[in-house]
Parts: structure tokens; C-alpha cells; sequence
């Protein structure tokens, strides 16, 4: 069972911090916590930290942390402060190991509060599809008009080659996750809500409880931006609402959206209340990446950045790790994409922009993320492989679950449309055999990773 987060105010965290030399992080190569960890060490703070294998961040974190890949009794000796990421199991040992030393104990999400509040304006951009290209993109026009943020961003951010930016206390640009309703500990000035839909059932009951949560989430910011087209956003209310969308009746919104060729993506003219404010260009294909940018957009040009600035700024922006991103090309000569959908309405929307992209025929190779979504989503999956012309799934990635709905694997293959193979050799195969225009390996869990050690030579 994964643990709960913390509710200290930032006040408690605050006299935690300030007396704390060394920081222990537990599941320190996690792409949230590997930022945070970044955080401390860049203001002079000696920071450790464990995690079970050693990943892209934890190897970069190396240079400045120190990090076990192995538990011992000695990991946390001597700690001042132990963050934690909801993903580990209440049995971790080194969190029964602090709690029995009583050192104190601070969840990621609470954590990242505390380090969020220490800035002037919080941009915190939630929702169920979108968060890190939005912020990724937030945070590439905030630095072109030089206003130096800090960032904190689900994803690694191509412009600046990290999931974390080292910026100023004026603004900060985070991504606000609703699992566990961890974005509730973070003090926002500016709401953002791309989207609502249902997800995580092992935590939500329904999109009822998850409409309550980002009602809760905007009470206290001074506005929010809201995606208008959304159904579900319009039980959202707030005194001062900025929305943005595809219709004419958004606040922002986009009209003349043109899908280019697969080297320029799409662009679109941006309009404010009937205005025109200038044509933006994407390097990227696909409905969700307008919506995204139209979030950016608005936001910025709320923030007084100049539609030429954002325009350029978008024109420039090179996108986020696994979301549609580039590794290679099969043996075929096929490109070989990544992408982190694992939502059926995130695998329809990616599918979908790989035709927009000019592809005419796709391999999808499939791994599902969690038993649970897997079993209250079914019919939704079962629907959201359509343009796909081949397709294979992966066994479920568990995460913190185990297959208590006894799902079939084989079966919900068969039900999408396509087959299932546990092979890597076998799957890594059929890939560079392919004769699909393009591939995409798709999923939030770890078959992308594996597959890359036979794919890249």
C-alpha cells in the first residue's frame, strides 16, 4: 500500500528546512522528486537519497547528491530531513526507518508547497492530459522574455535539457498533480485547468469527487485559466475566470488552424475578444498541443509578455521527453516514436496527431499503466486504438497495484484490436521489421526504456 502525503503548513516545513543540513529523498529518481532534490542542492543544502535502480535523473543527480541504489541501516544515519514520494509502500525501509528515529517526514507534494510558496507568482497547471507540455511551454516563454523562472516540470524539457529550472523567486511555473489530491498543498496564485476527466479509480471514486477536488484546488488563487471547451470545467467558479479554447465565445481562442507538413506541425491565429493578436506555429501536429499552447498563450499575455514574444517563443519550442518524442528509425527507415499516453483519450489524441503528422499507417506498441485503470477504463480502451493499424500490448505496468480485478492481458489485447506479446526480442523485432510508415511505443511505465537497448545500437 503506498503512503499518504503530509498536510504541514509551510510554516512547519519552513523551521524544518532552515535547521536542516542534510536532506534525505527517498525515490530520489522520480521526475518530480529528482527536481526537488536539484532545488535544495542548488541553495547549499547536502542532499542524499536512495532509489531502487539507477535512472536519467538519479545519474545526473550524482553529481551533486550523494545516492544509494541498495537499503542499508546507514542511509538516513544522521539525517536532518526525509522527502518521500507517494510511490513507495509504507514497508520501505527507509521510511520506517525515519519515523522510528522521528525524523521528520515531508511528502513530496507537501514539499514541493513549502519551495513553490517562497515565490512572488505560482503558476500551478493541472489537469489530466497536458501538464508538461503546458508547463514546459510556460516556462520557454516566460525565459525568452526574460523573466526568469523557476520551474518545476513533469517531463524533461528539451530548451533546457532538465525536468527543473533554476530560476529567480518572482515566478515560478509548476505542474499540480491531482492523484491523492496532492495539488491541494500547493499555495497558488494562478489556476490552470486544461482538462477534467476520469481518472486514477484507485483513489477517485468518480469524476464527482475529482470535480470537488479542482474546485478546491482554484478557491484560493486570484484567477484561473480555464479550458473552455472542456464540459467538465464548467462546474468550475471563480470570481476572476480567464478562458481559452477552439470556440469564439473563449476569452482566447484559435481560429485558421492549419495542419502543416510533418516538419512544421500546425499553426493557427490567436484571437483575444474578437482581436487579432498574431499566427502561431507548432513544431507539432495534433489538436491537444493547440489547446496547450493556447493555455500558454493566454497566461502569458496575461502576464504581459507581447504576442510577438509568445509567438516566437512557440515557434521555438522543442517539446518534452515521451510526449510523441524521436528515437530513431526502424531497419525499415520508419521513425521510431516515444509517447507517455496512457489514458485512452491521451492515446486517441496522439494517435490522432500521427495523422495529422501525413502518417498513414501506424505500429503502436502498447504497455498499460496500472491494473486498475486498465479495469475501470476498459471500454474506453477498447475504443481508443482506431487509428492504429497494428498493434501489440505489453503487460500492464503494476506500478503500486497488483492484479486484484484479474484482468487478462491476452483478452484486453484481443478487445483493442491486437495482440499480445510479453517478448522484448519479439516485440523490438517486429518493429524494426515493420512496414508501417511510423511506430510509437507507447505507455507511462518502463517498456520504452527496455525496448531502447535493442532499438539503438
Amino acid at each position: 500500500m503506498s503512503v499518504s502525503n503530509t498536510y504541514f503548513s509551510c510554516e512547519e516545513i519552513h523551521n524544518a528546512f532552515i535547521r536542516a543540513e542534510k536532506i534525505f529523498f527517498i525515490g530520489i529518481g522520480g521526475i518530480g522528486m529528482s527536481a526537488l532534490a536539484e532545488f535544495c542542492a542548488n541553495i547549499g543544502k547536502r542532499v542524499y537519497g536512495y532509489d531502487q535502480k539507477r535512472g536519467v535523473e538519479s545519474a545526473k543527480l550524482e553529481k551533486m547528491c550523494s545516492i544509494k541504489y541498495y537499503s542499508t541501516p546507514d542511509n538516513i544515519k544522521g539525517m536532518d530531513l526525509v522527502i518521500y514520494t507517494n510511490a513507495i509502500d509504507e514497508n520501505c525501509f527507509e521510511y520506517k526507518c525515519a519515523k522510528r528515529k522521528k525524523i521528520p517526514l515531508i511528502s513530496r507534494a507537501n514539499f514541493l508547497g513549502y519551495v513553490v510558496s517562497l515565490h512572488a507568482s505560482r503558476i500551478g497547471v493541472a489537469g489530466m492530459h497536458g501538464k508538461s507540455t503546458t508547463t514546459a511551454m510556460l516556462a520557454h516563454i516566460f525565459n525568452t522574455a526574460c523573466m526568469n523562472p523557476t520551474v518545476f516540470c513533469g517531463a524533461q524539457m528539451h530548451n533546457f535539457k532538465s525536468n527543473y529550472r533554476h530560476g529567480g523567486r518572482d515566478f515560478c511555473v509548476f505542474e499540480a498533480c491531482e492523484y491523492q489530491n496532492s495539488f491541494l498543498s500547493l499555495p497558488i496564485t494562478d489556476g490552470v485547468i486544461l482538462n477534467i476527466d476520469y481518472d486514477h479509480p484507485d483513489f477517485f471514486s468518480g469524476i464527482d469527487e475529482i470535480k470537488c477536488s479542482f474546485s478546491k484546488f482554484i478557491k484560493n488563487a486570484k484567477r484561473v485559466f480555464i479550458n473552455y471547451d472542456d464540459e467538465n470545467c464548467h462546474c468550475l467558479c471563480h470570481k476572476s475566470i480567464i478562458t481559452y479554447g477552439l470556440n469564439k465565445n473563449s476569452t482566447y481562442y484559435a481560429k485558421e488552424c492549419k495542419s502543416e507538413n510533418c516538419e512544421h506541425g500546425v499553426s493557427f491565429f490567436v484571437y483575444k475578444k474578437g482581436e487579432e493578436l498574431c499566427k502561431c506555429t507548432l513544431n507539432f501536429a495534433g489538436e491537444h498541443f493547440i489547446y496547450d499552447a493556447l493555455c500558454a498563450f493566454a497566461v502569458a499575455h496575461t502576464y504581459g509578455i507581447s504576442p510577438s514574444i509568445i509567438s516566437y517563443a512557440l515557434s521555438t519550442f522543442e517539446g518534452c521527453g515521451r510526449r510523441m518524442e524521436f528515437i530513431t528509425n526502424s531497419d525499415t527507415g520508419a521513425p521510431i516514436f516515444e509517447d507517455y499516453a496512457h489514458h485512452p483519450k491521451e492515446i486517441e489524441a496522439s494517435l490522432s496527431s500521427l495523422c495529422k503528422m501525413g502518417y498513414k499507417n501506424v505500429l503502436c506498441v502498447f504497455q498499460g499503466h496500472t491494473y486498475s485503470r486498465t479495469f475501470y477504463l476498459y471500454d474506453e480502451f477498447t475504443k481508443a486504438f482506431k487509428n492504429a493499424s497494428e498493434l501489440i500490448i505489453y503487460p500492464i505496468f503494476p506500478a503500486r497495484e497488483e492484479n486484484i480485478f484479474e484482468l487478462s492481458e491476452e483478452k484486453f489485447a484481443l478487445d483493442c484490436g491486437g495482440i499480445f506479446e510479453a517478448s522484448l526480442e519479439k516485440i523490438a523485432q517486429a518493429i524494426q521489421n515493420s512496414q508501417c510508415d511510423a511506430i510509437v511505443i507507447m505507455g507511462a511505465g518502463d517498456l520504452s526504456l527496455k525496448l531502447k537497448r535493442f532499438l539503438i545500437t
